[in-house]
């Protein structure tokens, strides 16, 4: 019964309503180019992006999306983001399964519903992105391994790390590193790595060989661009999203929230209750991406599972102390009492601002009734904290957490779509009439998907051909450009797209 609540979790917050936005620049649409030019092309191997070899991260999300699309009838965004959707279910089942051996079926359902619900993990289970899909691939690895020893099966335990080779093909050789490192460090603390040790390291061949048939089949020029430049130049040196460190420390605070506030207190109960693997788990992960000299906020995902055993099993262990407590119950009424306040506040605050009048140009009637259910429903929360009834006021917690959820995703990032990030907002002024359409010194890779054919990049007025009959040319509106464009042009359009202005310039006389 409760694997069918977590499943039905998961259509409402990852599947339902999956497809009713744009892909949004620029790492969504660029898997649905690759994955759309692997058909056009009838090459599997090698991913080409805008009609150029792209050698910086393997295929197998583009196959993934391939796959999807054949079943769902064809390529959108729907297809392109029921990989992501998809991984993200299977780790809440991974996450319930081990949240019931490590304590029982409520510190399960309560680990899946805190990986559920935390901002970052939400957000990309819906994005046609390759990280949750990395993810997945690695907690499937700790998964089996984990599962293998308590076996005690050695054989068991050489196939588990299959999923990893699908990691590294997804991302990088990462996803062999941490579900081997994890594993490592979980024999030795477990005092079980004599048993195990060969069986682990034949585990890690067998992965790297299946991992490098594609290598092998794609060739020197994308092992090296990705091993060398993008794997082990990026980690050591950073040319790219280089940042400070203890970068991910704040990050983790915000974007695991709210279940972050209690990540300190899980950290210190699982080791006072000897939960080794998911501790392990999440230290090992967290400090291997925070010594890494490029970081990302996403890269930290496939820790995710372990935060949500931790705090899921704190919750089943302490939330009834943690409401009763002497200064404790004043702290989680205050929690609720904010969730009260929020929501009315949200009521007087957010309509006169002019980003939700952008947003929401009918007016602020249609925040009244999700944010008076949100009140009624943290009201409720409130209600059973101050009578003292710690199970029960879980339930209208979690249903608080799934309704924002919902909310986020059809209601606020639709109307987002429509009014400031959806590509159409440019690709639907163009006349698709045959015309060559160039972008000028812009690589949208949602203008190309959506203008459904590879796209020239020019970075000169000079590379504009002459003589041609149909002609646009996409740029974004800049001093520079408006002064070397308009006199190229007779029809100059103004589009507002993201936070920037773009000019889209048309000629049909062949001047």
């Amino acid at each position: 019964m409760k694997i069918l609540a977590i499943l039905f979790l998961a259509y409402v917050l990852f599947v339902h309503n999956l497809g009713a936005i744009s892909l949004w620049d620029p790492d969504e649409p660029r898997q649905a180019i690759m994955a759309r030019e692997m058909v056009e092309r009838s090459d599997y191997i090698h991913p080409y992006l805008n009609g150029s070899p792209y050698t910086e991260k393997p295929p197998l999300f583009s196959w993934l999306v391939v796959l999807a699309s054949k079943v769902g009838g064809g390529l959108n965004e729907f297809t392109a983001r029921l990989p992501s959707a998809l991984c993200a279910t299977g780790l809440l089942l991974m996450v319930f399964v081990m949240g019931r051996r490590f304590v029982d079926e409520d510190g399960g359902l309560l680990s899946a519903l805190v990986l559920a619900t935390n901002y970052q993990f939400l957000g990309n289970s819906r994005e046609a992105v390759m990280d949750m899909t990395f993810a997945f691939f690695i907690g499937a690895s700790i998964f089996l391994a984990w599962f293998s020893v308590e076996r005690r099966s050695r054989a068991l335990l050489v196939l588990a790390f299959l999923p990893a080779a699908l990691a590294i093909l997804t991302k990088g050789p990462a996803g062999l590193v941490i579900p081997a490192a994890v594993i490592l460090l979980y024999l030795f603390t477990t005092k079980r790595a004599k048993a195990f040790i060969l069986p682990l390291a034949g585990g890690c061949v067998i992965c790297l060989a299946v991992a490098s048939l594609w290598f092998v089949l794609a060739g020197e020029a994308y092992a090296r661009e990705f091993l060398l430049r993008q794997n082990l130049v990026r980690y050591t040196q950073g040319f790219d999203h280089v940042e400070t460190a203890f970068y991910y420390l704040h990050k983790v605070f915000f974007n695991f929230l709210p279940w972050s506030i209690l990540l300190p207190f899980s950290l210190i109960h699982a080791w006072k209750r000897k939960l080794w693997l998911p501790l392990i788990w999440f230290l090992f992960t967290f400090f291997f991406f925070e010594f890494s000299r490029s970081k990302r906020a996403i890269y930290l995902l496939p820790c995710y599972p372990a935060c949500a055993l931790l705090v899921g099993i704190y919750v089943k262990d302490k939330w009834q102390s943690l409401v009763e407590g002497p200064w404790t119950k004043w702290l989680t009424r205050l929690f609720g009492l904010l969730l009260i306040l929020l929501p009315i506040a949200a009521l007087v605050i957010v309509p006169p601002l002019k980003v939700y009048r952008t947003l929401f140009p009918t007016g602020g009637s249609l925040l009244a009734i999700p944010m008076i259910l949100l009140a009624v429903v943290g009201s409720l929360f409130f209600y059973y904290l101050m009578r003292f009834l710690p199970q029960r006021s879980l339930r209208p917690l979690f249903t608080y957490l799934v309704v924002c959820g919902v909310l986020y995703h059809s209601f606020y990032m639709p109307a987002l779509n429509t009014h400031v990030k959806s590509p159409r907002l440019i690709t639907s002024q163009i006349q698709q009439d045959g015309s060559d359409i160039y972008l000028y010194r812009t690589n949208s890779p949602a203008l190309i998907y959506y203008l459904g054919k590879p796209v020239k990049v020019i970075m000169e007025p000079q590379e504009i051909p002459q003589g041609v009959p149909k002609m646009t040319v996409i740029a974004e509106k800049r001093p520079d450009s408006m002064r070397r464009l308009a006199p190229l042009f007779g029809t100059i359009k103004e589009v507002r797209y993201e936070k920037d202005t773009y000019i889209i310039c048309e000629r049909h006389d062949g001047k």
